[in-house]
């Protein structure tokens, strides 16, 4: 049965209670066929501002405000009755405040208000849509990168996970509405209610939204909200594996299941010139241009012994580590990829009792838990990290099984957790060009700490400058805090003994 939120005379409450509506749509949509993803060139983004048909429901569908007023009410009841989402007998009558936005790090953004024909219990008349960058300004790189890079498992994912997934995911999220994506146009859009953030609703206060690597301005003890996650995304991996989502063969159909890949079918090595001039561009960034807000290990020769030592080996095995993390299938399940603070909703009720609901499921997947795991913890703080890391896994492992998932052995999952760390560390070399972009390297020389508001508000709408900036500084303090050159060099040998295969040579 499927989570609801309801609407009573303009209050949203944030509970739960069963919709079996909810849970037939679903149901009807898990029996359909999964349409065939064609990968994405750079051909299909020309047509970005054509009219296409969705895959999903076949229906030519908004991908901006301008369109969404162009199509208006026929288009919304059209779209909600192939969706399930609104009864035949009810139509949309007016649309109505439509704004669009840049915000996050994910897409655009989309607010507009309805009105039914019937109102009823269970309908909002507050709505929000994600949509694609706009393909200009400062938004072109973007929009290239997700249509080219991450579509089929980026939005792909988070419209199947609403459209498939809502009514069995164990905790709650926006109702959805519509959504569909176009393999011809590249254009996409997903439709949910709006969350109330910083509202009092009914008997409970929404916290605000709260934005990616900006801890600080959480409401409350920051343990409460990570241990919240953890707990979270245990549960949702636990109703994967009892098939209390959906039966894994179903899920397989409409999600990309990494660990069904053999081992060459994984990532390659950057090549070592390829390499090498990254590896330099970040290095200078650290220890000359952006020196000052990094603890002092960070510029000493050591620290640039260790730094490249653990980013070869990773980049050398940069496919074995995904491999190697997806071995064992009691460590994979299906669940959210990227659970940070600023994809989840919070609320306390009267009685301060914190709980949350998920939003932003694309990149939900099978795969590695550990994997996972760094992923959904990246975004904090390091000094809440390294203090609570050991806690935070354990709490994972004890709230999995206690939702019917495997007893996983705590080293091994940690060992994960550093080896997608590390290996984000490899893809960040690459950012220092985008971060000069988002921040010029003349601005460094007076910028003395993260908190400065040219790397700590967001830059164009977006946060990914923020989030580079914490995700250097976290890694680099995890390699020289965390005896990870120790720790990979055994991973190495661990790795070549199981597989019998010969050390590699790493410059």
């Amino acid at each position: 049965t499927g989570w609801v939120s309801l609407q009573i005379t303009g209050k949203t409450l944030l509970v739960g209670r069963p919709d079996e509506s909810i849970e037939r749509r679903c149901e009807r949509e898990l029996e359909k066929a999964a349409v065939p993803w064609s990968p994405l060139g750079p051909e299909q983004l020309e047509k970005h501002e054509q009219v296409a048909k969705g895959m999903l429901f076949g229906l030519e569908f908004p991908w901006t405000a301008e369109t969404l007023e162009r199509t208006g009410a026929a288009w919304c009841t059209q779209a909600f009755h192939a969706a399930g989402t609104l009864s035949k007998g009810n139509s949309v009558s007016k649309v109505k405040d439509v704004k669009q936005y840049i915000g996050g790090g994910a897409s655009a953004k989309m607010i507009f208000d309805v009105e039914y024909a019937k109102p009823s219990e269970g309908l909002h008349t507050k709505l929000f849509a994600k949509i694609p960058w706009p393909n200009k300004d400062k938004t072109r790189s973007d929009r290239m990168l997700a249509t080219l890079l991450s579509q089929a498992y980026g939005e792909r994912a988070e419209i199947n996970a609403s459209r498939l997934l809502e009514s069995r995911l164990t905790v709650r999220v926006p109702k959805f509405y519509f959504g569909d994506i176009s393999n011809e146009s590249t254009n996409w859009i997903l439709i949910t209610e709006r969350i109330p953030f910083d509202q009092t609703e009914g008997e409970n206060k929404v916290d605000p939204a709260y934005e990616k690597c900006r801890d600080w301005e959480l409401k409350g003890d920051v343990r409460d909200y990570y241990y919240l996650l953890v707990r979270v995304g245990a549960r949702v991996s636990g109703a994967y594996c009892t098939e209390k989502l959906a039966p894994k063969a179903t899920l397989d159909k409409f999600f990309d299941n990494s660990s069904a890949r053999q081992m060459h079918e994984w990532s390659k090595p950057e090549p070592d010139a390829e390499f090498d001039r990254k590896f330099k561009f970040a290095l200078d960034f650290l220890q000359i241009h952006a020196k000052a807000i990094f603890p002092e290990a960070i510029a000493t020769a050591e620290f640039a012994k260790s730094y490249r030592h653990v980013l070869a080996t990773v980049n050398a095995y940069k496919g074995e580590i995904e491999w190697w993390c997806h071995r064992k299938p009691e460590y994979v399940a299906w669940c959210h990829g990227n659970l940070n603070v600023d994809n989840v909703f919070f609320w306390r009720d009267p009685a301060g009792k914190l709980d949350c609901g998920v939003l932003d499921w694309g990149g939900a997947s099978t795969s590695s838990l550990g994997w996972k795991l760094w992923w959904w913890l990246y975004g904090s703080e390091y000094e809440f990290l390294n203090e609570n890391i050991d806690g935070l896994l354990k709490c994972f492992i004890d709230e999995l099984h206690a939702n019917g998932g495997p007893p996983l052995e705590f080293e091994e999952l940690k060992l994960q957790f550093v080896l997608a760390a590390m290996s984000q560390g490899v893809g960040l070399l690459g950012a220092v060009p985008q971060i000069y972009g988002m921040c010029a390297k003349k601005q460094w020389e007076t910028i003395t700490e993260r908190r400065d508001p040219r790397i700590a508000e967001n830059v164009h709408g977006k946060n990914t400058l923020r989030i580079y900036i914490s995700n250097f500084s976290c890694l680099c303090r995890m390699i020289s805090e965390w005896g990870i050159p120790d720790i990979l060099d055994k991973w190495v040998d661990s790795f070549c003994e199981l597989t019998k295969s010969p050390k590699k040579t790493v410059a």
